[in-house]
């Protein structure tokens, strides 16, 4: 099969995309004009308005309206779902200390603190197992790192588990965040499943998340069980694409088992 030579503007966008990871254009930075990028590459504005399209939806480069057009500014984050969550006691969250690991400053923005009513037959009351009429608390939030939104986090509880602890009513719940709050409750996580989906984001997380309407986001369905496989939390994720790399790694089990 012969395949067609690649078209101007995403040879540009490769080469911008090369200085980019190269740092001649420094994270935060203008990008050139794209007056002086056509002239610099020989080729018209709408070609290099093409090239930064395709910067602007892989998240290379920034638009600020009625401004400039900037390099991304923030570093891919690893998330490693096997141990970000046994690091939780280095900071307040696994979320924290990811951002630290790559000396980010972590900021957090609580959107909701409450009890509330559940959807029945919802993805939350399921995964939580709660019967008809049972409520969860819900802690809504948005991640920052060096003041850029990284992440939408929405934690559902079961009521009838966290009902008596105030600790997880205030935004600071203290060194190793909600988990080691459930574990002083006779709750503490032993196991946990994830759920990904890669998806367009709405647009009140395009908005939060500060994001263009084709960037995909990762939205991860993150479920924590007590002993005895009872489950004490679901995470909602909202992840922009562009700024995560998500890792897992798991043992052979078949090997392990033998023949």
């Amino acid at each position: 099969m012969v395949e067609t030579p690649k078209s101007q503007y995403a040879q540009i966008a490769d080469e911008l995309r090369a200085r980019i990871d190269g740092e001649t254009y420094a994270p935060g930075s203008p990008l050139p004009s794209e007056a002086r990028l056509a002239d610099e590459f020989g080729v018209s504005r709408v070609t290099i308005n093409k090239a930064i399209t395709l910067l602007r939806a892989s998240g290379d480069v920034k638009v600020r309206r009625g401004a400039d057009t900037r390099v991304r500014s923030l570093p891919r984050i690893p998330r490693d779902a096997k141990r970000r969550y046994a690091a939780r006691q280095e900071g307040t969250g696994a979320g924290e200390v990811e951002a630290r690991k790559l000396s980010l400053e972590s900021t957090t923005t609580y959107r909701e603190i409450a009890r509330v009513p559940v959807l029945a037959g919802g993805g939350v009351a399921k995964a939580l197992r709660l019967r008809k009429g049972e409520d969860a608390l819900v802690r809504r939030r948005v991640l920052y790192a060096n003041g850029e939104p990284t992440q939408i986090a929405d934690s559902y509880y079961p009521w009838s588990i966290v009902r008596g602890d105030k600790a997880l009513m205030r935004p600071e719940v203290g060194k190793g965040g909600s988990y080691s709050r459930l574990a002083e409750l006779g709750y503490g996580p032993v196991r946990f499943t994830e759920d990904v989906t890669v998806r367009v984001p709405d647009d009140a997380e395009q908005r939060a998340l500060e994001l263009e309407a084709t960037q995909p986001v990762f939205e991860i369905w993150h479920v924590a069980y007590a002993a005895d496989d009872v489950p004490v939390e679901v995470c909602i994720h909202v992840m922009p694409g562009h700024l995560w790399t998500l890792k897992y790694d798991w043992d052979d089990v078949s090997a392990q088992d033998g023949p």
